[in-house]
């Protein structure tokens, strides 16, 4: 009987051990976040800014006029896309923040499978660390382009004006809206700089990402521009 007992204790104390492992928390640093500024293009026409806003915590203007900054992503979203073409099955993935009233997604494509689907490994290949240049991914209602290592960035401010890293126009086609895209980036910069896989699900795993940025966004069938810059911490998976 005392065997017993000594013994389910010794069980008890293990398992302790195992839970508060597996259940250590997760330091601020892997907690998806993101922080940028964004600010009028000084060699733009455009005279809009963003204004003040004393309802939105997210989101200030500074002393420059026009300058939104934005640190505390509320929701941060992961999706996959793939389309079939004469090579292959292209795809590609997204880390999407939602903060306040503004939308901030960065889209990592296309590359190029001969598989009826991309392998883990080939989805690695996407989101490996490094540098990456810009390119038409998709953003809003354009098409991606099948370029590999490719990033783009699209961006809903506060006001429900669409921005992105391309150049965008859009058009009628009956019921269709049609989009041609442009990359347009002098001087910028993008980079991955860690993917750490962790478990998602129970059946899914996922990536972290860690990068920084710099480049110009243009307004979606305008003619303004402005500049970002930032960081950024966002989940991606490869479903």
């Amino acid at each position: 009987m005392k065997k017993s007992v000594v013994l389910c204790l010794v069980c008890a104390l293990l398992i302790a051990g195992c839970t508060k492992e597996l259940g250590k928390p997760v330091s601020h640093e892997e907690v998806p976040q993101v922080a940028i500024v964004v600010s009028p293009d000084t060699d733009s026409n455009d005279s809009t800014s963003v204004d003040d806003n004393p309802h939105d915590t997210t989101s200030n203007e500074g002393p420059a006029g026009g300058t939104e900054e934005i640190s505390d992503a509320g929701e941060n979203e992961h999706d996959v896309y793939s389309f079939m073409g004469v090579s292959g099955v292209y795809f590609g993935c997204s880390s999407t923040f939602k903060t306040g009233k503004e939308t901030l997604q960065f889209i990592f494509g296309t590359n190029l499978t001969t598989n009826l689907t991309f392998t883990q490994s080939e989805f690695e290949e996407l989101i490996k660390p490094g540098k990456r240049e810009f390119g038409t991914l998709g953003a809003f209602t354009s098409y991606p382009a099948r370029l590999s290592g490719k990033v783009e960035i699209a961006y809903t401010d506060n006001k429900g004006r669409r921005w992105s890293s391309s150049r965008i126009t859009e058009r009628k086609n009956g019921n269709k809206t049609e989009a041609t895209a442009k990359a347009d980036q002098k001087h910028a910069s993008f980079v991955i700089e860690n993917a750490h896989k962790f478990e998602l699900t129970a059946d899914t795993e996922g990536y972290r990402l860690t990068g920084r940025f710099e480049c110009t966004l243009y307004e979606v069938n305008g003619n303004a521009k402005k500049k970002i810059k930032g960081n950024f911490t966002g989940v991606v998976a490869p479903k």
